[in-house]
């Protein structure tokens, strides 16, 4: 951080930092019909399950395809939810709390709470974001952890911090399940 500001990175900046240059590629099972974002899946097929920050660990390949099989029994969703329709969901991080990170077929990253009750469309938070700008989020959100951890989190960086989120999307401050 630069004079005590948050700063987005770019979405290159953070895949040279989450990607190694020795790393295997682990693909998803050839089964697996959700249909990947490229930005999504030239990621999470050569990392281990990382956590970005206290609120954004990413599931590497295995793990998300494991998440993801789990959570698409129709016993987790509310009676109301169609089996064909869990298909266009993807759980592809946590934040170590019970919460999960979804991926939807059309490249949104919603959130769950698991404290809302049943998985379902009523319980899915809509962030507004899709995946890259999740993972500038995390990374940003990373930095106001730092300036908490170091001592240092002022009312202006949480401010910076709002304003940050507003600029990656619209909907994230609106909708954002964090406290700030």
């Amino acid at each position: 951080m630069q004079n005590g500001m948050l700063k987005i990175l770019n979405i290159e900046t953070i895949k040279k930092e989450l990607l190694s240059a020795n790393s295997t590629t682990v693909n998803f099972p050839k089964k697996t019909t959700f249909e990947f974002p490229d930005n999504y899946k030239n990621v999470v097929t050569k990392i281990k399950t990382k956590e970005l920050s206290a609120e954004c660990i990413l599931f590497d390949a295995v793990k998300s395809v494991n998440e993801t099989k789990e959570f698409s029994d129709v016993d987790y969703w509310s009676e109301n939810m169609a089996a064909e329709k869990i298909k266009d969901y993807w759980f592809f991080g946590t934040n170590g709390q019970g919460d999960s990170w979804v991926l939807h077929s059309s490249d949104k990253v919603l959130f769950y709470d698991h404290n809302k009750g049943e998985l379902g469309i009523d319980n899915l938070v809509d962030l507004e974001l899709n995946f890259d700008q999740w993972l500038q989020f995390a990374f940003l959100n990373k930095q106001l952890e730092d300036a908490y951890h170091n001592d240092s989190l002022t009312l202006a960086l949480k401010n910076d911090y709002k304003s940050k989120l507003s600029e990656l999307s619209t909907g994230l401050l609106e909708n954002y399940p964090f406290e700030i």
